[in-house]
């Protein structure tokens, strides 16, 4: 058990954040979660009475601001031993229709909003010899045609890992990445496609995965778990991959 440890999730709301948020809770962490939408923060925040929320998007620096400022502050706060930088958008785009739009909205939150949050949050972390935890994905690798600006920021954010990692060694913290495949989430939910395109999409990927599944949330939060934890003191700018060998 981890008693008066700390946990912050950006992206909490739903599918992966959230299991992660309530693996910590049940590891007995407070936990603070983030998100953009305060109706699924809510309801994550309800399934533990450890899980706090607020409503904050980590593309906004006065947001990211306001959020390590309540963990500073609030009682029971004060520290924080664990970050965890989940949250992220990407859209199905083919390169021909890719707009300064797109680009901007999915590196800003999927690079820019967690280097700053990481940055923002530094000061706490290395006051208790923390952990920083970076959710990526199979893709940052093995780059998905329809997917190319999002694959090209969790490569981005898979180089800033391995980096940190070593500029951060001597303060004894650990930075690591942990990179999911096929998981199922509410992902393609937010994904702009036909239900008819969605199914075809999930059928193709699933025929991919060699173990001949998606993956769950919780198989991804038990690694995120284990990493943040004292049994891998000696793992750091690794990533670990949750993919049923999809990118093997």
């Amino acid at each position: 058990m981890s008693k008066n440890r700390v946990a912050l999730v950006t992206g909490g709301s739903t599918g992966i954040g959230a299991a992660i948020a309530r693996k910590f809770a049940e590891n007995g962490y407070k936990v603070l979660i983030t998100g953009r939408t305060e109706k699924t923060l809510r309801q994550t925040a309800g399934s533990h009475e450890a899980i706090d929320y607020i409503v904050a998007d980590v593309s906004s620096l006065e947001d990211i601001e306001k959020t390590v400022g309540i963990v500073k502050q609030t009682i029971g706060y004060g520290r924080l031993d664990v970050l965890v930088n989940n949250a992220g958008v990407g859209q199905p785009v083919s390169f021909d229709q890719v707009t300064p739009e797109h680009f901007d909205t999915t590196f800003n939150i999927n690079v820019r909003g967690l280097v700053f949050m990481t940055k923002a949050a530094l000061s706490l972390l290395k006051e208790t010899r923390g952990n920083i935890i970076n959710i990526t994905s199979v893709v940052a690798a093995d780059p998905i045609p329809q997917f190319l600006v999002y694959s090209s920021t969790k490569g981005a954010v898979l180089t800033f890992t391995k980096g940190l990692a070593k500029a951060l060694a001597d303060d004894g913290m650990r930075v690591n990445a942990v990179s999911p495949g096929p998981i199922e989430t509410p992902f393609f939910e937010k994904v702009d496609m036909s239900d008819e395109q969605k199914a075809g999409l999930g059928q193709a990927i699933n025929q991919m995965v060699p173990l001949g599944r998606f993956g769950s949330t919780d198989e991804v939060a038990d690694i995120v778990a284990f990493l943040a934890s004292d049994r891998a003191s000696y793992i750091t700018g690794a990533e670990y991959k949750v993919d049923g060998g999809f990118a093997a």
